[in-house]
């Protein structure tokens, strides 16, 4: 696979990020192989989470904060019954407990009623960072950390209850920036002391694209000119005015 010599060259590059993959993996990837001198992404997907993944090509970069404030839309689904200390599928059991149907039905009434602004504690497996690290790794040697900030205020706009079938919630939810959909498993505990996690989540929309706009990862096999011609250009997204945030 050649590398490309221009590496100047800047756009949007929007990736259908497949599980087991950090968004970090996939910025090094394309930066490989175009030989970008900046390469970064609008919005961070856990490696355990699927869907669109905006990565931003050299001078595009400086866009990234616009694009993270743009809402960002998810599917996924809870597992009732089961925690874990991440709050996700990727962590390790730490509560389980039998639930009913009934059970289930008042936690999916309770989910289709989040709207508005809402204070959510910062998860400990978390990208947030503490004297420069992140939590996660404190997290990781059971070291314990207390954030000046341990919340943030964060805005559900929209959440709907696709389907539930005891033990699993289906949903579909569109967030502000710096909302941990997972965060909503811990929600879930402290309201109804149940056990839960979040077993599965594809975000299907960021910085303004959508899902059906997302290239699959396998795709950049294809090489440096297919990438080229998919670049998508870094004076607007769909309408929303992020050129404010000059590339210039």
């Amino acid at each position: 696979m050649k590398t490309y010599k221009n590496n100047g060259i800047s756009g949007i590059l929007v990736i259908d990020k497949p599980e087991g993959l950090t968004s970090f993996k996939v910025d090094s990837l394309i930066k490989k192989e175009l030989n970008c001198s900046k390469v970064g992404h609008a919005g961070t997907l856990d490696p355990f989470a699927t869907g669109v993944l905006p990565v931003l090509l050299n001078k595009a970069t400086k866009l990234q904060d616009s694009l993270i404030n743009i809402p960002k839309s998810y599917e996924g689904t809870f597992r009732i019954g089961i925690s874990t200390d991440t709050l996700d599928v990727s962590g390790a059991r730490n509560g389980e407990k039998s639930v009913s149907d009934a059970e289930i039905k008042n936690i999916a009434g309770y989910l289709s009623g989040l709207k508005g602004e809402f204070v959510q504690k910062i998860p400990a497996f978390s990208a947030r960072k503490h004297k420069g690290v992140p939590l996660y790794k404190y997290a990781r040697k059971n070291e314990s950390v207390v954030l000046d900030n341990p919340t943030s205020v964060v805005k559900i706009y929209d959440f709907e209850i696709k389907s539930y079938l005891n033990p699993y919630i289906d949903f579909k939810c569109t967030v502000s920036k710096g909302t941990y959909v997972r965060a909503i498993a811990q929600d879930i505990m402290d309201k109804f002391d149940i056990p839960a996690h979040l077993c599965g989540l594809k975000r299907t929309s960021a910085g303004g694209f959508d899902i059906s706009e997302a290239l699959p990862i396998e795709s950049l096999e294809k090489g440096a000119d297919f990438i080229i011609e998919n670049l998508r250009p870094a004076d607007g997204v769909n309408g929303h005015n992020v050129a404010k945030a000059k590339i210039a």
